[in-house]
């Protein structure tokens, strides 16, 4: 069921979705504040290990069967009961699993750079949060963003308030890892709460964990290249590096994964229509989210360029500025990422998506082999200059395979303008540098906007459309 089928606007659902998460990237925000600012450099490296071996298997717990519970409860909300059931069951079963896995995996690597306790609290936040996914599906699956934003808000305060009560009382590592423990388990809490009136009151079917699982490979699979996908650089700089590079780097990716969470809220809204949409051509609504990441990615991408060392500064304090050239890396990357979401979400509606595993993987190859590389010589730049280097490559097998799978082709014109824009817009930033990065941002990003408006890539209707969206999503939450 799609959100034109429930009468509701695509662009409205997607603004509600990003109002809802914007509050909870800010909470996740102050957290890396506390974070750097209560273990320092080399604290926050610990940390950002221990951190990052779990979040190698973070989705694995998931393995698709959210999408599985969220589809079935849109296309029958009644007669769900017997799959959330088994979903419950399958997701502990899985979260025990990682429990185990992951310390395992961390004794056997070659160096260990923290304490395996600290692996073992990582892991353990990780298992009891995802307890909560099957949850949060029938919320999605009902439409019912409204619970949703209220789950994710109230989830982020606790986490927030537990690192808070860490920095106060202790201020160690392992009590920043107990504290990320204690609100995986209220974030249960929460969920369970606000799905409770929505869980299916029908009829019991049982479904097989063995169905559920086949059902759900395809995703899982894709997920899981995802996560490991993204923390591949956190593992290897914990092998090959210091921690003090696992610091910087942990820093300058913390903004960084909000903007790719805005990227990808965005393209998830358009899997139900590119599912109901006829096989052939692209429905209106996949074009414009197109050319709004389009437009907006390398804005983005330029005010992060150019604004890196003063928002490091002044957020996380003078020994993180030198973090400033892996997050300008890191924000084209990003920029990359916005660009081939939507065709991700476009191949795996219409079917593909074992072709975009595939592509996946290549570019999951790519990144370990450019890290590998990378990292001996120049440290944590060289791994951002891996992430960018595989982005870039999987946006190229993103284009080409949603052109020769789905006919989605790039229109030449506001690619070849937006290529300019950007072109002036970042040669300008570059010139007026010693004026001071406040200036030089708005001029680049001025003359960015200025060009796009000229050529009439961006027009005063779309503007307009936007704050349509806006105002409408305003209304909802309101009303909620």
């Amino acid at each position: 069921m799609t959100a034109a089928a429930n009468g509701v606007s695509l662009g409205r659902v997607t603004s509600l979705l990003l109002a809802s998460r914007a509050l909870g990237f800010l909470l996740l925000l102050v957290n890396s504040v506390i974070l750097a600012r209560g273990l320092g450099v080399e604290g926050l490296g610990e940390y950002a290990y221990a951190m990052g071996i779990a979040a190698l298997f973070g989705l694995v717990p998931n393995w698709g069967i959210s999408t599985v519970v969220a589809r079935t409860i849109a296309r029958e909300p009644e007669t769900g009961a017997g799959l959330v059931r088994t979903a419950l069951l399958a997701q502990a079963l899985l979260a025990t699993a990682v429990l185990v896995a992951i310390p395992v995996f961390a004794a056997v690597l070659p160096e260990q750079p923290v304490p395996l306790a600290y692996i073992g609290l990582a892991a353990a936040q990780l298992a009891l949060g995802t307890l909560s996914l099957p949850y949060l599906a029938v919320m999605h699956g009902r439409a019912r963003y409204d619970r949703v934003a209220v789950a994710e808000l109230a989830s982020g305060l606790i986490a927030t308030l537990a690192l808070c009560g860490a920095a106060l009382l202790y201020g160690g590592v392992a009590s920043f890892l107990w504290a990320h423990v204690l609100a995986a388990g209220f974030a249960v809490l929460v969920a369970r709460w606000a799905a409770s009136p929505l869980l299916p009151k029908g009829e019991i079917d049982t479904l097989r964990l063995g169905t559920l699982f086949r059902e759900a490979t395809p995703f899982g699979a894709t997920i899981a290249a995802q996560s490991f996908y993204r923390r591949l650089d956190i593992l290897l700089l914990g092998q090959m590096s210091s921690r003090v590079n696992l610091g910087l780097y942990n820093v300058a990716f913390k903004p960084i994964s909000a903007v790719l969470n805005v990227g990808n809220t965005v393209a998830g809204v358009l899997f139900p229509v590119m599912v109901s949409s006829a096989q052939s051509g692209v429905p209106a609504s996949f074009d414009r989210a197109v050319r709004g990441l389009g437009v907006a990615a390398p804005a983005v991408a330029l005010a992060f360029s150019g604004l890196a060392d003063p928002l490091l500064r002044g957020l996380y304090g003078a020994e993180f500025s030198a973090a400033a050239p892996l997050l300008v890396v890191l924000a084209w990357s990003a920029a990359a990422n916005w660009l081939y979401a939507p065709l991700g979400v476009a191949l795996q509606a219409r079917g593909r998506e074992r072709l975009w595993l595939s592509c996946l993987l290549g570019a999951l190859a790519l990144n370990a082999a450019a890290n590998l590389w990378a990292i001996p010589r120049w440290g944590a730049l060289g791994a951002a200059a891996a992430t960018l280097t595989s982005e870039l490559v999987l946006l190229g097998l993103g284009v080409t395979m949603a052109w020769r799978e789905l006919g989605i082709r790039p229109s030449f014109r506001p690619v070849c303008i937006g290529l300019l824009a950007v072109s002036i817009g970042g040669a300008s930033l570059w010139l007026l540098q010693d004026f001071g990065p406040f200036l030089s941002t708005l001029v680049a990003l001025v003359l960015y906007g200025g060009l796009l408006a000229l050529f009439r890539i961006v027009t005063a209707d779309d503007a307009a459309l936007v704050m349509g969206w806006v105002r409408q999503a305003a209304t909802v939450s309101l009303r909620a």
